[in-house]
């Protein structure tokens, strides 16, 4: 079967995440001079040193930490604001960081060494924004949400899993296979994620249909020696399976659930009989 689908080029580098090596640079010259005291055998000044330096490195962990969840969260469509402010932390510790350094390494005053500290957690809050704080879901949808956004992410999971495996296969056939089912999946995770309602008519899908898709296709990739009879029983299978999943997207169109179950217990009693599923 001739399908038309994008290669799968995985997460594109988001900039923020390179704007928090920036942060990295500005604490080079406390590294230096961590080092220079260590040299000249100045034991206070090289204590006091390393510890704003871990201090600020902390603070840099947790930055990162925040930009990660940021971009994940500018993502996905459907998702509740992160419970843990990484950033907001990151500013804390880094002006912590910065009194350290100020009043034990440079002698500064207490004032400066205060004021200091609360423009270095101001600056980087003005610089880097603070962390996502609205929830991504409409009102009357929040109570199935939670559940809608588990199961999403699972099913992510398993299409990265997919990926993966795809990679691993030498077989360019079964590779194309691999994609194209990967893509006609996506396609239904995004139906969701535009319609969190739907959820309920696809749920055995995915709980069903694609953990055994996934399980069917880590062990075919984990055999050492494949005779060429299995790999043709793995690529009918999934042809198949891509079929099979074309025609429930039609299925879930017209709403008629209880035919998209009787196709998904059929499949998972092929799949057994087939010797390839247990």
């Amino acid at each position: 079967m001739n399908s038309k689908v994008k290669k799968y080029k995985g997460k594109a580098p988001n900039s923020i995440l390179w704007s928090g090596m920036f942060l990295y640079i500005l604490i080079f010259p406390l590294l230096m001079a961590t080092f220079f005291a260590l040299v000249r055998g100045d034991v206070k000044k090289f204590f006091f040193n390393l510890i704003s330096y871990s201090i600020y490195f902390i603070g840099i962990k947790l930055a990162k930490k925040g930009f990660e969840q940021e971009r994940e969260y500018k993502e996905k469509k459907l998702t509740f604001a992160p419970k843990i402010k990484y950033k907001l932390f990151a500013s804390i510790v880094i002006g912590l960081g910065t009194f350290t350094a100020s009043f034990f390494c440079v002698n500064n005053s207490l004032i400066a060494s205060i004021v200091l500290s609360i423009a270095t957690s101001v600056g980087f809050i003005f610089y880097y924004g603070f962390d996502p704080s609205v929830d991504k879901v409409n009102g009357e949808l929040h109570k199935i949400l939670e559940d809608t956004i588990k199961i999403i992410d699972e099913v992510k999971r398993k299409l990265s899993k997919l990926e993966e495996i795809k990679y691993s296969v030498e077989d360019e056939n079964i590779r194309q296979n691999i994609n194209i089912i990967i893509e006609e999946i996506k396609v239904l995770v995004q139906k969701v994620e535009d319609n969190p309602k739907l959820l309920s008519k696809v749920r055995k899908f995915f709980k069903v249909y694609l953990s055994r898709v996934v399980e069917i296709s880590e062990e075919y990739s984990q055999l050492i020696n494949t005779t060429q009879e299995m790999k043709d029983k793995y690529r009918w299978l999934l042809e198949d399976l891509q079929n099979t999943i074309i025609e429930q997207k039609k299925i879930l169109e017209t709403k008629d659930l209880i035919g998209l179950e009787v196709q998904i217990e059929a499949l998972s009693k092929q799949l057994k009989e087939e010797g390839v599923y247990r």
